[in-house]
Order: structure tokens, then C-alpha cells, then sequence
């Protein structure tokens, strides 16, 4: 499932930054227009594909530390992990792009789920259907199998923790519509 997404180019953003925890989290912006979605439920074979991906990561996650599971992760680990597989590849021999993409994926998905009261689902648009994690009140969505699709693509370090940051100050700030 993914998304064909229009190309911009980086002169079409507004690039902004701001402090959190000690760390600068750099950001880029773009005003678009709307576009007509529709939110899908998941269907059981979607439940299962996240569940299964979910074990997936559980033990990708054991290669940061053998007490590293599901219930005591960070959106920080999975970077950790997305660094390794762009620098240090040897040590997935057993697993394919996609596999990791879609473990990873899962568990940045539950840690949104976890810290922010997110809910899975599918939204269905113009480009395309794919899984995201939305919330209600305030409205927001994340798309986190694209996230680490882009970390991937465009090699970038530390993006899952400045998405989980950037979310925070949204909340803190009160930027979010509802």
C-alpha cells in the first residue's frame, strides 16, 4: 500500500526550526490544497499484516539490546535501527527492504498509537491508499510506513524522534485544528 505523492521542490518549503529536550528539531513546511479523503477501517488481513509486522520489529529491536522489546522501545531506537540498515546493512542478511520497512513502519506506528492516542487506519485519497495513525481531537494523521520510506530515500538521521517532537510542540503549543 502506498501513496504517489507530488514532487516538490525544497525552494516550495518554508523550513523552520524550534528547541525541545535539548535537541534543534529542523522542519519543513507547505501550504497545500485540500484534499477529499476518506478515512477506511482496518480490515483483518490489515490487522494481521500490522501484528505480524509488529513481531517483525520485536526482533529487529533485539539487535540494540537483548532486553529491547515492544514494551519498552523509543521512536529514538528505531532511528537507531534505520541507521544501521542505511550504514551497517550487514547485519540484516535475513531481511529484505520491504520486510524492515513494514517492521519498522508497525513500530513507529504503535509508538504514536502509545504516546499520543492515535488510532490505525487506512485514508484513501486521490493518490492512493495508505496505512496512517490519526487522531480525533486534536485533528492530526501521520503516515508511518512513508515516514520511514523517506528516512530510507532521502537518508535522514533522526527523523522518527523529530516527527514524535514535532507532534509534542503541536500538542504543547495547541497548533493542532480540531
Amino acid at each position: 500500500m502506498s501513496k504517489k505523492q507530488d514532487k516538490f521542490n525544497d525552494e516550495d518549503f518554508e523550513h523552520k526550526s524550534f528547541e525541545i529536550e535539548g535537541r534543534t528539531v529542523e522542519y519543513k513546511t507547505k501550504i497545500v490544497d485540500k484534499v477529499e479523503q476518506d478515512l477506511l477501517n482496518l480490515g483483518d488481513k490489515d490487522k494481521e499484516f500490522i501484528a505480524y509486522s509488529l513481531v517483525d520489529a520485536e526482533i529487529l529491536l533485539t539487535q540494540l539490546s537483548p532486553h529491547k522489546n515492544l514494551s519498552n522501545y523509543s521512536a529514538q531506537d528505531l532511528d537507531e535501527l534505520i541507521y544501521l540498515w542505511l550504514h551497517r546493512r550487514s547485519s540484516f542478511k535475513h531481511v529484505s527492504e520491504e520486510e524492515f520497512v513494514n517492521a519498522i513502519g508497525s513500530a513507529f506506528g504503535h509508538c504514536m498509537n502509545e504516546a499520543y492516542g492515535t488510532k490505525w487506519t487506512i485514508i484513501s485519497d486521490e493518490y492512493g491508499n495508505d496505512f496512517a495513525c490519526v487522531s480525533e481531537n486534536p485533528v492530526f494523521q501521520t503516515f508511518p510506513f512513508s515516514s520511514i520510506w523517506k528516512a530510507i530515500e532521502q537518508n535522514r538521521e533522526g527523523s522518527l524522534q523529530a516527527i514524535m517532537d514535532l507532534i509534542k510542540k503541536h500538542l504543547d503549543d495547541g497548533s493542532f485544528g480540531s
